[in-house]
């Protein structure tokens, strides 16, 4: 499910700051945070509101230029599971960063909430609240999310004290019943519901829901209602309140959150981890901790990379080479398979420095500290065992390879070159649309699975006209460890 953006009718509202975490960009190309308080700030421009700054991001000011702010809203709002770590971490950056709005702003707030969806999608919940705090909610779209961030981390007193302040900022009865129930205002939410049944002006499953809660002896264990089609935040705060089975559809990443407490069990803890380890949401250093706190119970699935982790860290301490070499591979091989490889880069570049290692396993860590911040240090004494690394090395170093042997090498190397391609994305980021270009550009990477060599090239492209040669470099180089795979 899709956070998706709502119609922005301008509306007066405010919610007060609260501690939130601090949004930093982090040395390792993510995203870390700190308790802090932040204040909304009143804006004429909504849409350049943000919690890093251009020196912060490195991303340009004017990045947005004379894009149109409709087709940005729509381009940044979707998260692409399964993409590029670099891919998923600068959109976060970008979600989050302080940058001038467009010179064309058909509806002011239209990005913002965009931005906010899309950190809603990827499950980032702390960043989210962090930008929506600094944003104020100006708009019903922003109070909404609000809301909806305040559910799910279990802070919505804020949110359903504005609601019941002013009546009209409820997306719908139902928020307005369950704010009244959540102050403990249980007579005057069994009256409104009771009301809005007899007008006919709650839908059926809304009502039967909502009276479930209210009253939660009348629930049926035997004969739960049907979960909705999409499932609201609201709808899964009660529904989990109520112990009701889910749907066994994946949960939108958001709603995961409740399943990193101890008491839902180990296994589910590891699923919810590992896939907003993935989006980013939560650094990668938690789901190798959770990895170590039991010993796997089954065979397969999820079991596979706990086992392939915790053997790793076992050889490691052993100090022997080829032990340590083999299940660093094994565990390479394991989690690349679900996009998790990534989470190895700190155990390549501090556990294993200096480590004497077999080729194969030399090669597996020049591979993992690839996806290191620091990659350009860690690579520098390492002998290429094949043209792949070779070409891999030198674009780590910084350098131009001299020759490419496959089309996506090719793509790299003309784009470093200096593109000769005059295709419209390119030509629009030298018009000044540098970020509709570089979000369409990689849109079109993502889709065609990291495989199409003419995305690749406009992408790094349209990223270099922009100045950011870094995040150019970075997903050139984890394109072909994709591609490639383990050894």
């Amino acid at each position: 499910m899709l956070f998706s953006t709502l119609s922005l009718n301008a509306q007066d509202s405010t919610i007060a700051s609260s501690a939130l975490p601090d949004i930093k960009a982090s040395s390792k190309g993510g995203i870390t945070t700190e308790a802090i308080e932040t204040t909304p700030l009143n804006t004429s421009q909504p849409d350049a509101v943000g919690i890093l700054t251009s020196q912060q991001t490195g991303i340009p000011q004017k990045f947005w230029g004379n894009g149109d702010s409709s087709v940005i809203a729509r381009l940044i709002e979707p998260y692409f599971d399964y993409s590029l770590p670099e891919i998923t971490a600068f959109w976060q950056r970008l979600s989050l960063a302080e940058l001038d709005a467009p010179e064309r702003v058909s509806a002011p707030g239209e990005i913002i909430a965009a931005r906010v969806a899309h950190l809603l999608n990827a499950g980032a919940l702390d960043q989210a609240e962090a930008l929506l705090t600094q944003a104020g909610s100006a708009t019903p779209t922003l109070f909404h999310q609000a809301f909806d961030v305040g559910l799910l981390t279990g802070r919505a007193q804020i949110a359903c004290a504005a609601m019941l302040r002013n009546p009209s900022l409820a997306p719908s009865l139902k928020e307005r019943v369950f704010c009244l129930a959540r102050e403990n205002d249980w007579s005057a939410a069994a009256l409104t519901l009771t009301t809005a049944k007899s007008l006919r002006q709650i839908p059926e499953l809304d009502a039967e829901l909502l009276t479930l809660f209210l009253d939660p002896d009348l629930f049926d264990e035997e004969n739960p209602p049907p979960a909705p089609v999409p499932l609201t935040a609201l709808d899964f705060i009660m529904r989990e309140a109520l112990a009701m089975p889910r749907s066994g559809q994946a949960l939108p990443l958001a709603f995961l959150h409740q399943d990193l407490q101890r008491e839902t069990g180990w296994r589910n803890q590891v699923i919810a981890t590992e896939r907003l380890v993935r989006s980013q949401a939560i650094p990668p250093q938690q789901l190798i901790a959770l990895y170590q706190e039991g010993k796997p119970s089954a065979s397969g699935g999820v079991w596979v990379r706990v086992s392939a982790v915790q053997k790793l860290l076992r050889a490691i301490d052993s100090g022997q080479p080829e032990q340590i070499s083999q299940k660093l591979l094994d565990a390479y091989r394991d989690l690349n398979a679900v996009g998790l490889a990534f989470i190895l880069a700190d155990i390549a570049a501090d556990d294993l420095e200096g480590v004497p290692l077999t080729p194969s396993g030399d090669q597996t860590r020049f591979r993992l500290q690839l996806f290191h911040a620091d990659y350009p240090e860690l690579v520098t004494e390492y002998a290429p065992q094949n043209s792949t690394d070779a070409f891999l090395k030198t674009l780590a170093l910084g350098a131009l390879p001299v020759s490419a042997n496959t089309d996506m090498q090719r793509a790299i190397l003309a784009a470093f070159q200096g593109s000769t391609s005059s295709n419209s994305l390119i030509v629009g980021a030298k018009q000044g649309r540098m970020g509709e270009a570089i979000l369409k550009s990689i849109t079109n990477l993502v889709r065609s699975r990291h495989r199409d060599p003419a995305a690749l090239e406009t992408t790094i492209a349209t990223l270099r006209i922009a100045g950011l040669e870094e995040e150019a470099r970075r997903i050139a180089i984890q394109v072909l460890l994709h591609l490639s795979g383990p050894t």
